[in-house]
C-alpha cells in the first residue's frame, strides 16, 4: 500500500512539474511574441516622424517615385465607371471653384508663360546647370501658409521665385542646390494628431457653406424642403484634413529645427521646402500634359530623375506622409481661406 502511494505521489509530482514547465514555456513564447509585436509597432510608429522631420532618415528608400505612382494607378477609385484613370493623385477637396479661380492673375492666358520666360532669362546662368523644367506651384511654409511660387529646376539646383503677377516683375528668389539635399519626402500632407487645425477648418468650412446657402442663395430663390435640410448637414462641420499631396525637400542632415527657427514666422533659415500643386491645376482646360506646369507630381518626378543622375548625391527619397507642424493655425487658416498668398482680383482692388 505504501509503495502504491509513493508511486502515485511521484506521478502527480512529475505531472505537476511537466505542467509547470509547459506553462513557463508558453509564457516565454507569449512574452517573446509580445516583445516582437511591441518592437514592430514601435518601429512603425517611429518610421514616419523620422522621415518627416529629416531625423534618422538618411537610409536608402526601397520604393521609387515611379513605383508609387504605379501603385496609386493600379488601385484606382473612380467616382463612376465612365471616368478614365488619372495619372496623378486627385485632391478630394478641389480648391476654389470655377468662378473664383478666374480672379487669379495667373489664370489669364500667357501670364505664367511670360513670367517664367522672364525669370529664366534673368536668373539662370550656364554655371547653374542644364535647364530641366519650370512650374507654378504652391509653396507651404513652416507656418502652413500657402504662397504662389515659380519653381525652376536645373541639373544643379531648384530655384524658388516670388513673382508679382500684377506688375509682372520678379520680387525675390532663392537657390537650393541639389548637392545639399539629404532627404526628399513625397506623400499626403497631414497634421499632428493633437492639432486643432482640422477641427477649425471644418467649422470654418461649415459656417461658410451655411451662410452662403442661407443668405446668398435664398435671396435669389426659395429652396425646397430637401435643400433646407441640407443647409445644416452636420457633415459640413466635420474635421477636414489637408487632402492634398506634396513634396518636401530637406537639407537639415537629420537635425531638428532650433527653437529660434521653429517659433519665428519670419525666419529665412528653415532647412526645407514644401510644394503642392497650384489650384489652377484642377480648373485649367486641356490635357494633363498641358496642365503639367501646375502639377506637383510632375515636378517631383523630374526632381527625382535629376537626383538619380548625380553620382555624388546621397539624397534619400521616401514615400510617406508629410507632417505640417501646425497645432492651432488660426492665422494660417485665415490666410489660406482668403488666399492672401496668391495674386488675384479682390473686388475693386488687386493684390
Amino acid at each position: 500500500m505504501s509503495d502504491i502511494l509513493d508511486d502515485d505521489l511521484e506521478l502527480r509530482v512529475g505531472t505537476l512539474q511537466l505542467t509547470s514547465d509547459n506553462a513557463n514555456a508558453d509564457n516565454r513564447l507569449d512574452n517573446a511574441s509580445d516583445a516582437k509585436s511591441s518592437n514592430k509597432n514601435k518601429n512603425q510608429s517611429n518610421a514616419n516622424p523620422s522621415v518627416l522631420s529629416g531625423a534618422d532618415s538618411l537610409s536608402s528608400s526601397t520604393s521609387s517615385f515611379a513605383d508609387a505612382r504605379a501603385e496609386g494607378i493600379s488601385n484606382p477609385e473612380p467616382r463612376n465607371g465612365s471616368e478614365p484613370e488619372r495619372t496623378v493623385y486627385p485632391r478630394y477637396d478641389v480648391p476654389f471653384n470655377r468662378e473664383n479661380i478666374k480672379d487669379f492673375f495667373t489664370f489669364r492666358k500667357g501670364v505664367v508663360e511670360n513670367a517664367i520666360q522672364e525669370c529664366i532669362t534673368a536668373l539662370l546662368f550656364p554655371e547653374d546647370g542644364e535647364y530641366l523644367g519650370s512650374w507654378l506651384l504652391t509653396e507651404i511654409t513652416l507656418w502652413d501658409n500657402e504662397k504662389e511660387r515659380i519653381v525652376l529646376l536645373t541639373s544643379r539646383l531648384v530655384m524658388t521665385i516670388k513673382y508679382d503677377f500684377i506688375a509682372m516683375k520678379q520680387l525675390d528668389f532663392k537657390k537650393t542646390y541639389l548637392d545639399d539635399l539629404d532627404t526628399i519626402a513625397i506623400g499626403e500632407l497631414v497634421y499632428p494628431p493633437s492639432s486643432l487645425v482640422p477641427r477649425l477648418n471644418g467649422i470654418a468650412t461649415g459656417v461658410t457653406t451655411v451662410v452662403k446657402d442661407c443668405v446668398i442663395d435664398r435671396l435669389c430663390r426659395r429652396p425646397t424642403g430637401n435643400e433646407e435640410a441640407k443647409l445644416f448637414d452636420p457633415k459640413y462641420f466635420e474635421p477636414r484634413e489637408r487632402n492634398l499631396r506634396g513634396v518636401r525637400l530637406m537639407w537639415n542632415k537629420g537635425e531638428p529645427l532650433s527653437l529660434k527657427t521653429a517659433w519665428n514666422p519670419f525666419s529665412q533659415d528653415v532647412p526645407f521646402l514644401t510644394f503642392a500643386s497650384h489650384p489652377i491645376f484642377w480648373h485649367k482646360d486641356g490635357t494633363l500634359e498641358e496642365r503639367a506646369m501646375y502639377d506637383m507630381e510632375t515636378f517631383a518626378q523630374k526632381l527625382q530623375q535629376a537626383i538619380e543622375s548625380m553620382p555624388s548625391s546621397t539624397c534619400c527619397i521616401h514615400h510617406s506622409p508629410i507632417v505640417i507642424q501646425s497645432y492651432l493655425g488660426v492665422t494660417s487658416l485665415l490666410h489660406n481661406k482668403i488666399s492672401l498668398g496668391f495674386f488675384k482680383v479682390r473686388g475693386k482692388f488687386s493684390f
